[in-house]
């Protein structure tokens, strides 16, 4: 390959580096404004999430690999209808491809513990097994399995399947991200879930007109629909606005309002 070929690959290799970002620190605060036939009520969180290594993003500011494999730990506060609920947890990846991940929360003084147990077959395969121990209810076993194929350059198509020890309740989940030309994305999930008998379904999709601004659109069986957009102000702080209702209860409407910090 002469000079005059090189050098182009590597200014163009050498902006891809520049364009990802880097974070480690998540940060948010959302609320939720709910109306029902005349009544409304306005719920409101806070949640956090510390990685021990830095994660880089895939070309819009929000979206990351399919799996994570960064060791870190969360926190989140709510107040949901008068009740105050809370939640700490974390994940720790062994160099030797072993994973160990606990969480606890608690509402109005019931609580639930979790701890799980996974193994990282490859970058790109992680199985996992969690046991879920809810107060004075017996514990529930679950099991899943994660794959991610990868396309071309950052695209991917990702699949997840859980499944609960008597097979009683399993699901099945996809996402595909993909970059368009003109430096706009798009990421796409469907999901797929059978409790009991009871089947369900659920589909959302973004599209991204650059890396800092996107909109978004979810749907479900249930008829439950969801409209977002969201932007980066800059590489730290985004807003994001939504609104959700169901087509067969037009008097249901949620107004949500969030923002992020990403540092």
């Amino acid at each position: 390959m002469t000079l005059k070929y090189v050098l182009p690959v590597i200014a163009l290799a050498a902006s891809a580096t520049v364009a990802a970002e880097e974070y480690q620190l998540f940060t948010g605060v959302n609320a939720d404004h709910i109306r029902v036939s005349g009544n409304n009520e306005t719920n409101w969180g806070l949640n956090g999430t510390y990685f021990f290594d830095k994660k880089v993003t895939l070309g819009p500011l929000d979206q990351f690999e399919y799996i994570n494999k960064v060791t870190n730990v969360s926190a989140s506060f709510s107040r949901v209808f008068d009740t105050n609920v809370w939640g700490v947890g974390g994940e720790y990846f062994a160099e030797n491809g072993l994973v160990v991940s606990a969480a606890h929360s608690r509402a109005s003084g019931d609580y639930i513990n979790e701890i799980g147990l996974g193994y990282l077959v490859s970058d790109n395969f992680i199985v996992r097994a969690r046991a879920v121990k809810p107060e004075d209810e017996s514990t529930a076993y679950l099991f899943s399995a994660s794959y991610n194929y990868q396309l071309q350059g950052n695209d991917y198509v990702g699949f997840t399947a859980s499944v609960d020890d008597e097979f009683d309740y399993f699901s099945l989940s996809s996402k595909y991200f993909a970059s368009l030309n003109e430096g706009r994305y798009i990421a796409v999930g469907v999901a797929l879930a059978d409790n009991d008998g009871s089947s369900s379904w659920a589909a959302e999709a973004d599209y991204y007109f650059s890396k800092m601004t996107s909109v978004g659109l979810s749907y479900d069986k249930a008829d439950n629909y969801g409209l977002s957009a969201k932007h980066f102000f800059n590489a730290n702080w985004a807003l994001e606005a939504r609104f959700a209702s169901n087509t067969d209860t037009s008097a249901l409407k949620i107004y949500s309002l969030g923002v992020t910090g990403q540092f």
